[in-house]
């Protein structure tokens, strides 16, 4: 699949509204250094592209400079850089084979390939799964209340302890379903198979446990020379606009990065 168009935060609200009248407008042309200094402590900007897209921003003092900048939108933002660390890991990996497949003495050049594909490896898959888990908090509504019924107690959560408190896949599987009346994971499929999977090699590898035979690393990176990556993007993908119809899009444009 092709790199994603890039949003920022708050992009659909922003597309669909007028500014709000309490922001003042203010022509590019009328701000500078001077401008921005004034107005920067606790001033968020709505920057607009050539295109007339509204870009959410904020003003940013770099040891006196300041500058605006663009806010990502956190869920694109992961799953954009994961899809370029994915990029990378397959040319690794490629060198990692061709440099070891006939080596007899390992040299620093074969050695590096084996770093870099479990960096960017390892890299990949978190920042996916950070992409979910960012997606996931956002899409529970401010208003919502998640009830744990059980013979002795009922336990309430607002929106701020549902983020805190409640397990991923528990948000996944039992909060927003109830949140958003529909279940990604009402059946097991391959497409849900894959996010079980992401979930259980990322805790794998920031959990990592440690033993005197070297043999959990190496399982470690076993999974991470056959997990399906390209799969499991397609299912994030899928995940995404699931839940929010044409959140993520692929980019019309005709560049691989």
């Amino acid at each position: 699949m092709k790199h994603i168009k890039r949003k920022f935060l708050f992009h659909d609200f922003l597309q669909k509204h007028a500014v709000p009248d309490s922001m003042e407008f203010v022509d590019k042309k009328d701000i500078n250094q001077n401008f921005l200094k004034k107005t920067a402590k606790d001033h968020f900007a709505i920057l607009t592209t050539e295109t007339g897209e509204k870009v959410f921003s904020f003003i940013y003092n770099d040891n006196g400079t300041h500058c605006m900048i663009p806010v990502p939108d956190f869920s694109l933002v992961n799953y954009n850089f994961a899809y370029k660390l994915n990029l990378e890991r397959k040319e690794y990996r490629k060198k990692l084979v061709q440099n070891l497949a006939d080596l007899n003495t390992p040299n620093e050049l074969s050695n590096t390939f084996a770093y870099d594909y479990q960096g960017c490896a390892s890299s990949c898959i978190i920042g996916l799964f950070t992409a979910i888990e960012c997606f996931v908090n956002d899409m529970i509504p401010e208003n919502f209340i998640y009830e744990i019924k059980s013979e002795r107690k009922t336990e309430i959560f607002n929106k701020q302890q549902i983020q805190i408190s409640i397990s991923f896949m528990d948000k996944l599987t039992k909060v927003l379903p109830k949140a958003l009346g529909k279940n990604f994971f009402t059946k097991h499929t391959p497409t849900n198979s894959h996010i079980y999977n992401l979930r259980d090699l990322r805790n794998e590898i920031v959990h990592t446990k440690s033993d005197k035979t070297g043999q959990n690393n190496v399982e470690i990176l076993k999974r991470l020379l056959s997990f399906k990556y390209d799969e499991t993007f397609i299912a994030t993908f899928k995940l995404f606009n699931f839940y929010k119809e044409g959140f993520i899009e692929e980019c019309n444009c005709e560049e691989n990065w």
